[in-house]
């Protein structure tokens, strides 16, 4: 190997680095960097009038979070209508009248950082969650997983023939880039697809990590590939997708079978941990009520963006807001940093308790009623 592809190699891996890694000491840079040196961004997206405006500030890569909540916003009814984002000044966003001016507004920061702005009608929320569960190599895992998912797994295994296939080779790297994992995320995201690069994908998933494919009826009909922690004994999703992105394979569980078969290898082969990657913070994302079947704990994440908080706030009190309140509850933090669960309700909107919380880790929960959240006086009921 020449030293200039060597170079290119460990450029890519310094920048998966940068990202990902869980060291404490290149988290706290890298985080210190995004909230002290980096410019921040400032959005308002605007939708039409069954929907409320959603204002985002804060580190670039959380144009996440605003897409998300844009997401929510069009599976209740509202199309977005319009986007204006500008750079915004640091030091002023963090002070009363510097977030944008929309009905309902994220801002990301430091806890510090977040911790100056005001808390009436507003609660402050992890940047992202990671969900994991842990494995004890006797199979005590699938007691954790919902009775439901349980059965439909135990069903597919007596009606087909359902095995994992983990490989090494480029042609299945190439075969599962191309034909899953682009597609899946362009025909589920659109516009909104961030993809990790083929480049970094491979030098820093495939030639360090697992990847591996459910096999339904001698056909790769779904596959994953991993992140491997520097033991080995910690497994950590990171690209996923279905066959061509097809929607059939969608809807026969492909991805769910795939989990289920993930988590049997490693239980069998000696990790602890299969961490299924990261959330954000609200409770009614698909992402979340998916992972959620299969019994894990939810924790703040291990990388930097778990040293980043999300000031969660309604400017407004308007119909649109509080339905959108309610239908999407949220996970904020306790005093001690621990995620917990936080319903909205009022008279006519019952709390959306069919949309759980409930992870391996016990969570507390709490009620909010909105007459008094969104007239500043936050108080709540609160729940085990």
């Amino acid at each position: 190997m020449n030293v200039r592809t060597e170079a290119h190699r460990w450029r890519l891996r310094a920048g998966y680095a940068w990202d990902q890694s869980e060291d404490p000491r290149l988290a706290a840079l890298r985080s210190a960097v995004d909230t002290r040196l980096r410019r921040f961004t400032s959005t308002v997206s605007t939708a039409g009038p069954d929907g409320p405006s959603i204002g985002y500030a804060g580190v670039r890569h959380g144009v996440v979070i605003r897409q998300l909540l844009e997401q929510r916003r069009e599976i209740g009814g509202a199309t977005t209508v319009s986007r204006v984002e500008h750079p915004v000044d640091r030091a002023r966003l963090f002070t009363p009248g510097g977030p944008p001016d929309a009905d309902l507004v994220a801002v990301s920061g430091t806890a510090a950082q977040i911790g100056a702005l005001p808390r009436d009608h507003a609660l402050v929320l992890p940047y992202r969650l990671h969900l994991a569960v842990d494995l004890a190599g006797d199979g005590s895992w699938r007691r954790g997983v919902s009775k439901r998912e349980r059965q439909w797994f135990t069903a597919l295994r007596n009606s087909r023939a359902v095995t994992i296939e983990v490989a090494t080779d480029e042609e299945s790297f190439d075969f599962f880039y191309d034909r899953m994992h682009v597609p899946t995320m362009e025909l589920r995201h659109g516009d909104r697809t961030r993809n990790e690069t083929r480049e970094r994908a491979h030098e820093c998933l495939f030639r360090r990590g697992l990847l591996a494919f459910a096999v339904v009826d001698g056909q790769r009909t779904a596959g994953v590939l991993c992140h491997r922690g520097p033991d080995g004994s910690v497994l950590t999703v990171r690209l996923l997708g279905v066959l061509d992105g097809s929607q059939a394979h969608h809807d026969d569980g492909a991805l769910k079978a795939l989990y289920h078969l993930l988590l049997e290898w490693a239980d069998d082969n000696g990790c602890a941990r299969v961490d299924f990657g990261a959330v954000e913070a609200w409770i009614s994302q698909g992402i979340f009520q998916w992972k959620r079947r299969f019994g894990p704990t939810a924790t703040v994440a291990p990388n930097h963006t778990g040293r980043l908080r999300v000031w969660w706030r309604a400017n407004r009190d308007t119909p649109a807001v509080r339905d959108f309140l309610v239908a999407n509850p949220v996970f904020e933090l306790t005093d001690d940093g621990r995620p917990r669960a936080v319903y909205f309700h009022d008279d006519d909107r019952p709390a959306r308790y069919d949309l759980s919380h409930k992870c391996a880790n016990d969570l507390e929960v709490r009620a909010v009623h909105l007459d008094r959240f969104l007239a500043g006086r936050l108080t709540s009921t609160l729940e085990r």
